[in-house]
């Protein structure tokens, strides 16, 4: 059975695809086709000459420098830093776009003749042409020796971002302007199964053609950067998830937004359901119970407990990079918990008495609040019940925590 690994663009999102990458290794999980677009191309030839550490090695340490002519000081996860980027970038469109001076050397230095053509892995990828917006699929068994750079580059032209790539008398844009996840590409090689790895970036995705072919897709549930955002905060973060939604996409993890060790989640909720439910049962009246909790409250709610603990653990901002045992996720919330001050609720009962918070709305704030009239629930039960039918989530991560404080 031949098996292809799709690639998606998405510039700086590109560490998601070595993170998947990563984990194809650890599984022992073999390929004989790869095709990509943008930086899916360039990770794929890599992943033709089977140059993992040296893929690994340029994410890891990922700056904006290593991919065009600019330099920013600021970082994307501040307002000032986002401002300064977005400004160098919108100057670069001004200008027709930037130059991508750095790629030209990665691909330079990275792209080697005689591995990539004497490797048994088969490689295509997509480009556009401009103005006329028409695809061109280039293919390794099709390719000279002296055309494959350019065609990398030509694929991963982002314009307006970066200025579009001249090949003889024909400019090429951004593949991902016509097909940014290749898979038909792949069965057209070949392919009986397909694992597509979409790191979620505009682009226009292609319905696949043949039916009969298996499709496994991975595709980011966290946030993993902008796609402009070439930092290696970003990149080292993005390979994590990649990694983490690969190895839960074939068994080896479990978790949703989080990840966690095989069988935790099963300890968890086998050691903390039963108090947790009797918790819930304890503070509403049974036709609320009945009617809101049902599906929380049944026998059969593995999966329900399992999302009020990771909403629980992102309401108090618990990394969803790592790789956790539920018991050291239950410690991190209660410490969050321990170290939140909050001295006054003023605010948080301000916006429910005026309804200016959505239904199902949930924030730190809101759950601290709610844990804390649990506390005090004889005096607070008209308000409890009020609360627990309009924000559903945030009354169980509260109980939830007043489950695992004990």
């Amino acid at each position: 059975m031949k098996r292809a690994v799709v690639l998606s663009g998405g510039g700086a999102k590109g560490g998601y695809e070595i993170g998947v990458w990563k984990a194809l290794r650890r599984l022992d999980i073999d390929y004989d086709i790869v095709t990509g677009t943008s930086v899916g191309a360039l990770i794929g030839e890599l992943m033709v000459q089977k140059d993992y550490d040296k893929a690994l090695k340029l994410w890891y340490f990922m700056d904006y420098s290593k991919v065009m002519d600019i330099e920013i000081n600021g970082k994307f996860s501040t307002k000032k830093g986002r401002e300064e980027i977005v400004k160098k970038y919108a100057k670069g469109v001004i200008k027709g776009g930037r130059e991508l001076t750095g790629l030209k050397k990665i691909v330079d230095d990275l792209y080697d003749d005689d591995k990539f053509f004497s490797s048994n892995v088969d490689y295509g990828l997509v480009t556009v042409y401009f103005p006329s917006f028409k695809p061109k699929y280039v293919v390794k068994s099709k390719l000279k020796k002296d055309e494959v750079k350019d065609y990398l580059m030509a694929s991963s032209a982002c314009f307006p971002a970066f200025k579009m790539y001249k090949i003889g008398n024909n400019s090429f844009i951004d593949g991902g302007y016509y097909d940014n996840l290749p898979i038909n590409l792949a069965i057209k090689l070949g392919a009986e199964e397909v694992i597509a790895v979409n790191t979620g970036a505009l682009g226009i995705t292609r319905k696949t053609v043949n039916k009969n072919v298996k499709i496994i897709n991975i595709k980011p549930k966290n946030d993993i950067g902008n796609f402009l955002a070439f930092e290696k905060k970003y990149a080292r973060r993005a390979i994590s998830f990649g990694y983490n939604d690969a190895m839960k996409t074939f068994g080896k993890l479990q978790g949703d937004l989080y990840t966690f060790k095989y069988g935790s989640l099963k300890r968890n909720h086998k050691r903390n359901n039963k108090r947790f439910i009797n918790n819930i049962k304890r503070y509403l009246p049974d036709l609320v119970s009945k009617i809101k909790y049902k599906k929380i409250l049944s026998d059969d709610n593995y999966d329900e407990f399992n999302k009020v603990l990771e909403n629980t653990a992102k309401v108090f901002c618990v990394d969803e990079a790592n790789v956790y045992r539920t018991s050291f996720l239950n410690m991190k919330i209660r410490r969050e918990f321990i170290k939140t001050k909050i001295t006054s609720f003023s605010k948080i009962k301000r916006k429910i008495k005026t309804k200016a918070l959505k239904k199902n709305y949930i924030n730190k704030e809101l759950v601290v609040y709610i844990y804390n009239l649990l506390k005090d629930y004889e005096n607070n039960k008209k308000t409890i019940i009020s609360i627990s039918l309009f924000f559903f989530d945030a009354f169980l991560s509260a109980v939830y925590l007043k489950t695992i404080m004990r």
